[in-house]
């Protein structure tokens, strides 16, 4: 029998020996040229002798950049060295680490900012597999420049290239022990080391790792790849019906590990601005809101309240935060001033760059008998570094009361969902001045509205779509601002629509809608809330505004969709606020769980599935990272980031919300950002 990956690995090595003879790669030596050494081992072991090494870089400014660009192999004590030649800066460097079926990686750095000495072991082979499972392609890794340049440094995240061990973030505060990510990331880890130890137990993780549908790997980095975008297994919570599972605990090097097999393989990072779990005066966010990320990837994010101790109550938020692309608090973040107050749902880039943000007035009951109160019912706006363009008490022109979203079309028109008095503000080109007030249905009494209009999105045609919150109905608004539909709650009678709150557009110009079956949103005032007992999602056609024959949609673990996101595949992201109603009264340990569900484009879904069943267990893609959900954003790199809105067991007078966002490493098909109107793949 004909050895294929031996057969390849000699002709990669013969075609590189070439290329070294005619300078195109180094082989050696070269004192002038970047030097890279270290050591292929298992875990905290000795090194692994008879390993052939190869550097790849990946050129990002090239369709063809994946280019090998240097071969060595370890020597008895798995240790190894060699000189390299960049051709261009601008490349991402990975090692593979082969013997046999056996394969090790990691991505070392960007450029020439790469250390001088590495190791290269399964936790830095688990982390280049998730930071970059959308880029993977067999032996390859290529993709759009933002979303692998920022791979390099979520990949650190995870394990540090320079010395094999957990990254910082995944094992610190507010992760580490806290959460069980770190037991995921090492249990993981222990399925690469049983394929080190053992080519049966490689065959096993590349079956385990096949696709639905699809073509069992061959390599360990696409094995791995394939089970951050397949994450889940039949039979919850039977351990054996896990084989991942099955597979860690045959040679569980690193620890702490998963005593149980989780919902999905999927990593959660926590993240707060810091090493720190705890809710205090001095945490950089409180009740995170919706996301907004830039065309590099930065994360941009709107916060409820001004951050305070768990127990004391929390007044209208004063600021705005920005994240790196890997999670770390960016330059002059959190933003102040520009009339900031109390952030809900609304947070937009327009197409010339500018971030606009609604002020809903967020904060506990007793802020309101302060002499400051929230000043609420306005706008902010801001470059991407911060630097406030509207005056201090924000844009208030076009009669804007309690906004919640905010979205912008391609030609820069600003658009508010007015929740405490039934209408659209609208900013012509952006501009205040021409602001224009569109009411959905007849003026409300003072302080009771009866549409609640909440979500916003733009579609393919440049149209509006607005969620009717209390009325129980779709509003779609020209782009000159013109109500041309009215969708009601039922549909052939069928009710589709029951408590809205965010929508969002696919690619076709679908639109999805988190129908919560519980929220009657506080501007000013609310109905007692019960129980969600039909909660799901609604897909509305884009040939004919009509929702899809199966509409609506309520599989996958949906417990109470508030936010809805759709990934390059068109694949859909319900981000659930959990188990209703909030309070004290609930378990804080209890777990929160993200629903995916299959699109409008089913070739892009496991085999057999229609649009809109699941893809998620019935559990949903739980996480003990994650609390009381309002929204989620895709970014370049695949990363799904959602808000840890509010706390599990929030009590809605004294501080309910939560202090973090959270990170699904690699779960999703990129797009390109910022996103105006339907978001475009951005491979």
């Amino acid at each position: 029998m004909i050895d294929r990956l031996g057969v390849t690995r000699w002709v990669t090595l013969s075609l590189f020996l070439l290329a070294c003879g005619a300078g195109l790669v180094a082989c050696n030596g070269g004192s002038d040229n970047p030097h890279l050494s270290g050591i292929v081992r298992s875990g905290y072991g000795n090194g692994l002798a008879g390993y052939n090494v190869s550097l790849y870089a990946n050129f990002v400014d090239r369709a063809d950049g994946w280019q090998l660009v240097a071969v060595g192999s370890t020597d008895l004590n798995g240790n190894f060295d060699f000189s390299y030649v960049l051709p261009t800066e601008r490349s991402v460097l990975v090692v593979l680490a082969e013997r046999g079926p056996a394969m090790l990686a990691s991505a070392i750095g960007y450029g020439s900012n790469v250390p001088a000495n590495i190791v290269v072991n399964e936790a830095t082979t688990v982390a280049t597999g998730n930071a970059f499972a959308q880029f993977v392609r067999g032996r390859r890794i290529a993709g759009n420049a933002v979303g692998m340049i920022n791979a390099v440094r979520m990949a650190g995240n995870l394990a540090h290239p320079g010395t094999g061990d957990a990254g910082a973030v995944v094992s610190r505060s507010p992760n580490g022990v806290e959460t069980s990510t770190l037991a995921t990331f090492n249990s993981l880890a222990n399925a690469v080391a049983a394929c080190v130890a053992s080519d049966a137990a490689c065959q096993s993780l590349f079956n385990a790792a096949r696709p639905p549908g699809g073509v069992t790997p061959d390599n360990v980095l696409q094995a791995v790849a394939n089970i951050v975008k397949y994450p889940s297994y039949p039979g919850y919570p039977n351990d054996q019906l896990d084989p991942v599972f099955e597979l860690s605990s045959a040679n569980p090097v690193y620890r702490p590990a998963l005593a149980n097999r989780p919902t999905s393989w999927l990593l959660f990072l926590k993240i707060t601005g810091g090493f720190y779990s705890a809710q205090d005066s001095g945490n950089l966010m409180n009740g995170p809101g919706n996301f907004a990320i830039d065309a590099d990837g930065y994360v941009y994010f709107d916060t409820n309240y001004i951050p305070r101790p768990i127990g004391e109550f929390a007044c209208a938020s004063n600021r705005a935060v920005k994240l790196t692309p890997w999670g770390e608090n960016a330059a002059n973040s959190p933003f102040f001033n520009g009339g900031l107050s109390g952030q809900g749902f609304g947070v937009q880039f327009d197409p010339s760059g500018r971030l606009w943000i609604a002020n809903f007035g967020f904060q506990d009951p007793p802020c309101e008998f302060l002499p400051q109160k929230a000043t609420k019912n306005s706008v902010s706006l801001f470059t991407r570094d911060g630097t406030a363009l509207s005056p201090p008490q924000g844009f208030t022109q076009g009669n804007i009361s309690w906004p919640q979203g905010i979205s912008s079309d391609r030609q820069g028109n600003i658009s508010i969902a007015n929740c405490g008095n039934d209408t659209v503000t609208m900013f012509r080109n952006g501009d205040p001045a021409q602001a224009v007030s569109i009411p959905l249905g007849p003026a409300p009494p003072a302080n009771d509205p009866q549409i609640k209009p909440f979500g916003t999105v733009i579609d393919l045609q440049g149209n509006l779509w607005v969620t009717g919150n209390r009325s129980n109905a779709m509003y779609v608004l020209s782009p000159a601002g013109t109500l041309i539909a009215t969708l009601p709650s039922t549909h052939n009678g069928k009710t589709v629509i029951t408590k809205p709150i965010g929508n969002t557009v696919d690619s076709q110009g679908n639109v999805w809608v988190a129908n919560s079956d519980w929220l009657d949103s506080p501007c000013p005032t609310r109905n007692v809330l019960g129980s969600a007992t039909q909660p799901s999602v609604t897909m509305y056609r884009a040939s004919d505004r009509t929702p899809h024959p199966n509409s609506p949609f309520n599989g996958g673990g949906i417990t109470l969709p508030w936010g809805v996101a759709v990934d390059g595949d068109d694949t859909v992201w319900v981000l659930n606020f959990g188990v209703t109603p909030p309070g004290p009264h609930n378990d804080p340990t209890m777990v929160t769980g993200v629903s995916r569900l299959c699109g409008a484009d089913t070739t892009r879904c496991p085999p057999g599935l229609s649009t809109g069943e699941p893809i998620s267990p019935s559990t949903g893609y739980r996480s003990n990272a994650l609390q009381r959900m309002t929204a989620g954003a895709v970014d370049p790199s695949g990363n799904l980031w959602v808000t840890n809105n509010w706390k599990i067991d929030a009590d809605p007078f004294q501080n309910p919300g939560g202090n973090a966002v959270v990170i699904l490493v690699g779960a999703a098909a990129p797009i390109r950002t910022p996103v105006i109107g339907p978001p475009e793949a951005f491979r």
